[in-house]
């Protein structure tokens, strides 16, 4: 299927080339200037000139759904999956393309996000709250020729608000079902030469039992009723900046999320134990960098240079979550896990005229995990750690942009990362983005390699090998963006296919029997990704679709992936015919998929489909006032994410919100 549509694109970029030639005139037409993003190619490019996939979640829908969790604002992105495992607050994992969660880079501001201490160095989606965000940017893709470790599936740049030269305000609250109350406020603007920007975002719910609620085959069960398990969570952001002169601008960030929830352990979960207080986690999450901008050469080269830290602070207490190798017991135990991340990176933009952008940098950043685990009540012991370990990673990199026509643009760029006492791993990748402006065509294809460093834990834990390999794929797409009806339609379609090979995997076998990691796998993953923006009545009636149809496939036992849906889509229809009134309807669609039961020997099982209903609205009262409302669930259905844990029934959820 993809080298057909690989033959389409060539066939049709060849055509469009020819006709060009054929008419000088077609080059003349004046085209209105679309948005820019950063994450494509590391430096501000017209989105109409990239050469990958990328969607981007502006600011309004960000507002409009993502009051609890960002994985909310993320379901509806072609290409992309999310499981939680319990509702709020709980582990939400995030995969583009069918990659595992820890080959999916996710960035605040550009700065790498993930979790040092945790299995694969994911980032959990679920500890993050979302404060004043300006836009979402996801890659898709291969693509650790720019950002190196962790891009194998492609990169979320989660993108905080700036301030501006008018000073905004602004606070909300909601309130709904399973004890859900919400607060959010910001602030920013800008003087002549300083800007700023502040935000928060307080939640508390008190949520249902994350195993096995609404759940028939588990419930009926069980001698008594099932606990809730709340959730609580606090995030704050800070952004300033500074421009000494025409040259010269300094900015720093700084945010702090912190999450406290009742959590289920389903290996040790009592069934007749009605209040399961016992099993609690909290986590804290702190980012903080400075970048210093120096533009030099009368304007033609712009160095921007970064200092970044972040700090992940884990704490569970759970039931049975420790095991006794000698009596073979399972004691009650507390588990502490601390990762943080700390460097430098240097980047330079050059402008070369019609020989394009060269954009050129190095960075360095230092790992580290401290994990420990102490036993409870009749097994108490003493603290015992697990890993204390570091591990830097020095990087190369560089991206050649270029405009071969004005309507033809390509890039090309390599990377070398080397891990501390492990191999270096180099990448590339290739872009093309050919646009037909008369007819609002826009064809593109990458290609690209990525790689994945294995992480602390499975180099240095009990099961680890320090001499595991980096994780390794190549990846192609092509697709086509088309507008119709002067922008009022617009319609994507991607191909892509993409092949992983010594993905490191886990055997109880391994070791002597003790259990370990060592790379064996491989898997590939293709499919298709579409979606539609139209104005069907302008300024009145708009629908958004999307559509992933995903075959990943672990090539070396020939079985599905789990929780990959082989088809996911979503609809949404806006209705704006009246002033100052907003009502969408969403309907999100995920297909049958693979998981594995909570216990020994962990065989498949599949997941059914389901089709969720979602609503909201929203009323502007005045210029400073407006009142708003959401509906989630609305048939009621009952779906899980993950097997054995619940996902909310039926919920509604209103507030009101202040701007000035």
């Amino acid at each position: 299927m993809l080298s057909r549509i690989a033959r389409f694109a060539l066939a049709a970029s060849v055509s469009s080339s020819l006709l060009v030639s054929i008419n000088p005139a077609w080059s003349q037409v004046e085209v209105p200037l679309p948005e820019l993003v950063v994450t494509a190619t590391r430096t501000p490019l017209e989105l109409q000139r990239a050469g990958s996939a990328i969607t981007v979640i502006d600011a309004v829908d960000i507002a409009a759904y993502g009051s609890r969790s960002i994985s909310d604002v993320l379901k509806s992105v072609p290409g992309l999956d999310i499981t939680e495992s319990g509702g709020t607050g709980t582990l939400s994992n995030v995969s583009l393309r069918g990659s595992k969660p820890d080959q999916t880079l996710v960035l605040l501001d550009g700065v790498r996000i993930g979790d040092p201490s945790s299995i694969g160095g994911e980032f959990d989606f679920g500890a993050f709250s979302v404060t004043d965000l300006e836009r979402i940017e996801i890659l898709r893709g291969p693509q650790s020729a720019l950002y190196g470790s962790d891009a194998m599936g492609g990169v979320i740049n989660i993108i905080t608000r700036k301030g501006s030269r008018t000073p905004r305000a602004s606070i909300s609250t909601e309130a709904g079902s399973y004890g859900t109350l919400a607060t959010r406020g910001s602030v920013s603007g800008s003087t002549d030469r300083a800007w700023y920007s502040f935000s928060f975002n307080a939640l508390h719910s008190d949520g249902f039992s994350r195993y096995g609620s609404r759940i028939p085959r588990i419930a009926s069960t069980l001698l008594n009723p099932l606990e809730r398990d709340s959730s609580d969570k606090f995030g704050a952001r800070g952004r300033i900046g500074y421009r000494l002169s025409d040259q010269v601008e300094v900015e720093a960030g700084l945010a702090h999320h912190w999450l406290s929830l009742r959590l289920d352990n389903p290996g040790a979960f009592d069934p007749t134990q009605r209040d399961n207080s016992f099993d609690i986690g909290r986590t804290r999450v702190t980012e903080g960098h400075v970048r210093t901008k120096i533009v030099a050469l009368e304007g033609l080269l712009t160095n921007n240079i970064t200092l970044f830290g972040t700090k992940t602070d884990r704490y569970n207490r759970l039931q049975g979550a420790c095991y006794d190798p000698v009596t073979f017991n399972s004691p009650d135990c507390l588990l502490l896990y601390s990762g943080s991340r700390v460097g430098a990176e240097y980047q330079g933009d050059l402008k070369m005229g019609n020989r394009g952008v060269f954009t050129f940098g190095l960075r360095t950043e230092r790992e580290s995990a401290d994990t420990a685990e102490q036993w409870l009540g009749a097994f108490a012991a003493s603290r015992t750690g697990l890993i204390d370990r570091s591990q830097t990673t020095h990087s190369v990199f560089a991206l050649q942009q270029v405009r071969l026509t004005d309507r033809w643009d390509v890039s090309i760029g390599g990377r070398i990362d080397t891990v501390q006492g492990a191999e270096a791993f180099p990448t590339w990748r290739a872009t093309s983005a050919y646009n037909i402006h008369e007819t609002g065509t826009k064809l593109r294809a990458s290609i690209g390699t990525g790689a994945k460093a294995p992480s602390l834990f499975q180099r240095f834990s009990q099961y680890g090998d320090p001499d595991l390999a980096a994780e390794r794929n190549l990846g192609i797409d092509v697709g086509v963006d088309q507008s119709l009806f002067d922008d009022k339609v617009k319609v994507s379609l991607t191909g892509f296919d993409t092949r992983y090979r010594d993905l490191i995997d886990f055997s109880f076998l391994a070791n002597n029997g003790l259990g370990g990691y060592f790379n064996v796998g491989k898997a590939r993953m293709r499919g298709v990704e579409a979606s539609v923006d139209a104005w069907l009545v302008p300024d009145a009636w708009r629908a958004r679709a999307s559509y992933t149809y995903l075959l990943a496939v672990d090539t070396d036992r020939d079985l599905s992936l789990l929780r990959r849906p082989r088809h996911k889509g979503s609809f949404g229809l806006v209705y704006k015919g009246v002033p100052k009134l907003e009502v969408e309807g969403r309907v999100t669609v995920i297909g049958t998929r693979p998981d594995t039961i909570n216990d020994f020997p962990y065989s498949r099982v599949q997941l059914g489909a389901y089709a969720r209903v979602d609503a909201r609205a929203e009323y502007q009262i005045n210029r400073t006032l407006s009142v708003f409302a959401r509906a989630e669930n609305l048939t009621n259905v009952r779906y899980e994410e993950v097997r054995d844990y619940a996902t909310a029934g039926r919920s509604f959820f209103g507030g009101v919100k202040a701007t000035w």
